[in-house]
């Protein structure tokens, strides 16, 4: 299923361990990027639905417009975003809305090159590797249902340790 929410998932870890040096909005700007590719397929009914944006010529194409392209675009949603929270929800939900380049670039290639891992180990139809290699040596290293558990459960400590900082930075007697 093309842009699955469960690439998301080790993403939130990333931002927990490394907030000020990792994106989640390019991040997900470059997941959705590269998924564009088999939701056209889909929609056009071809097989086979990852072909060039899921090789590591690709993902690295994906990850050069997450910077390049995605970085401004997500910086004006982060602005859009705060601007229309009211007060209650801006007071625990205020993000800032300057993306460091040192952030868009990991979340940006950390986005390209985990989306390829992760559908490779569930597609057989990726081929990292393209056109030099026609195999996926990563395909079945894991039984999908690891890989979604694996990916849940990484986004579920993600939210929790994303709860923990806010609730400690909102704490009483802690400068804002």
């Amino acid at each position: 299923m093309p842009i699955t929410p469960f690439h998301l998932g080790p993403a939130a870890v990333v931002k927990a361990i490394a907030p000020g040096y990792f994106s989640l909005t390019v991040f997900a700007f470059v997941q959705v990027l590269i998924d564009l590719e088999p939701l056209y397929y889909m929609a056009v009914d071809a097989d086979p639905l990852h072909r060039f944006m899921h090789t590591f010529t690709g993902a690295t194409l994906a990850a050069l417009l997450g910077v390049v392209v995605g970085r401004p675009l997500c910086e004006a949603a982060l602005r859009w975003w705060n601007a229309h929270l009211d007060a209650q929800l801006a007071r625990w939900l205020r993000t800032g809305s300057k993306i460091p380049l040192t952030a868009a670039v990991s979340g940006a290639v950390i986005g390209g090159y985990g989306h390829l891992a992760l559908d490779a180990i569930m597609h057989t139809d990726v081929l990292p590797l393209a056109p030099f290699s026609q195999t996926n040596a990563l395909h079945g290293m894991i039984s999908i249902e690891e890989l979604y558990w694996g990916c849940a459960i990484a986004g579920l400590l993600g939210l929790l340790a994303a709860a923990v900082y806010v609730i400690r930075k909102h704490a009483p007697g802690r400068a804002r």
